[in-house]
Formats: C-alpha cells, structure tokens, sequence
C-alpha cells in the first residue's frame, strides 16, 4: 500500500463527525494467521498476523479513537443520530472462521464493535464462520451485514443474477438473525449504476466498497458508495502514524 493511500487514511481518521457528514475510516480487514514463505502471494498479501491485529487495536485505543458500526455510520448519515469523538469502523470481509477465534476475542478484550460481511452461502463450511458462531457475535453487540451469496463481482452480472445475490443475502441474515440487515458489501469493491439502483430497492440503507474517494467525507447522498480502506500485510499504522507526527 502506498504511502499517499495511507495518508488518505490518516486523515480519514484525525477528523471528526457531525450533521449528515462523517469523516469517519472504514478499515477493512479479510485474514489473519501466522505470515509465511509457504503462502501465496495473494495470501500474504491479505492476512495480518494477530499479534500485528493486537498492535493496530493497541493504536486505535492509545490515540483516543472510538469504534462504532457500520450501522451506527448509516444512522449517523441518515438519521442523524450521534456519534463519538473519532469514530473509526473495523470492518471483516468474508465471515472467516478466525474472525470469530482471533478476532472476536481481541475485540471483546479491548471493548470495541466491530462489522462483519457474511457471504451467506459460505457459512458452515470448513473455513468459515457457522451460524452458531455469527449468532454469538450479533448477540454480543457485534454488526451484521451483507457480502451477497456467492461473492460475485456484481457489476459483470446480468440484473437477475445481481438481484438474487443482493436481495437473496439480506433476506438469509434477516431470518437467521431476526434483525434487520442495512448495509452491503459489495464483493471486490465492484459495482455500477445497476448494482446500487438493485441495493436501495432490496431495502438497504447503505453499501460499501473499496478504494479512495474525493474529499474524504461521507455524505448521506453518497451512502451507496461509502469507501473503506483495505489493510494489507505489510502495513504499518505504527511507521506512517510516526513518519505524520501522530504519536506524540
């Protein structure tokens, strides 16, 4: 990750929040294990190790940061609801089973919320999280939301199959959770005018993607595309947050 992208972060995170605006980070997490030279390249590039993870929520905590959900972002944007001083979202992508073994714990222990993505077709399998297991985090005061049913790239589906994937993932969560489901994520950040004209019909108060945006404040009317900030595994919050002058 460049350094210019991680400035962008940066700033996301040194600014406040108020009204319809809220200049909020979405950091978005997918694995976390051990690194090694036996991974793939994709692999390395995408898992964090826990300790790394512990460091990152040790940043988070030492620099006065306070994290909500997706949910609370969306009911600040729309409904105007309040917010915390230095808001910052930690998003999971995917429903991994070590986000409930690795992840879940360390939350709990530093008293954050976080937002997990669940591609609903996944659960129960050999790598994922099982039902069960999403239940405990949604009843202990983690978020909920969509990753769709099969994590396609939505943008190169024909209507009918985006529809199905979108409406179909929210309709699952929504019986299994017995609460509603507002946010999506759309799977690779990819989207089009379809895709979010098909994510506000199924019912959605807001969806997710990936990369950088202009200006770097969320607005109600942009809640359709909110930006989130993908940590890789050579990230380093420590380096650039000393490089800025934000650790003293």
């Amino acid at each position: 990750m460049t350094i210019t992208r991680w400035l962008c972060i940066l700033m996301l995170i040194l600014a406040g929040s108020s009204g319809a605006y809220a200049n909020t980070p979405i950091l978005l997490y997918h694995h976390f294990q051990p690194i090694t030279s036996h991974m793939s390249k994709s692999m390395r590039r995408w898992s964090i190790s826990p300790d790394k993870f512990k460091s990152q929520l040790d940043w988070v905590s030492s620099h006065g940061f306070h994290t909500i959900t997706m949910e609370e972002l969306v009911g600040h944007l729309k409904h105007h609801l309040p917010l915390p001083l230095k808001p910052i979202v930690l998003s999971f992508d995917d429903g991994w089973k070590e986000h409930y073994t690795i992840v879940y714990p360390l939350l709990k222990k530093y008293h954050y919320v976080g937002t997990f993505f669940i591609i609903t077709d996944s659960v129960g399998h050999s790598a994922y999280m099982n039902w069960g297991q999403i239940h405990q985090l949604a009843a202990d005061g983690m978020d909920i939301e969509a990753h769709t049913v099969t994590h396609p790239h939505l943008s190169a589906l024909k209507h009918a199959e985006a529809q199905k994937e979108i409406v179909e993932s929210k309709r699952v969560l929504e019986e299994r959770l017995h609460k509603p489901v507002t946010v999506l994520a759309y799977p690779f950040g990819s989207y089009n005018e379809d895709t979010i004209a098909i994510t506000k019909a199924a019912g959605f108060e807001a969806a997710a993607t990936v990369g950088l945006n202009d200006g770097y404040i969320y607005r109600a009317d942009d809640s359709y595309t909110l930006v989130r900030y993908a940590l890789e595994g050579g990230d380093s919050l420590e380096y650039l947050a000393y490089a800025k002058g934000f650790d003293k």
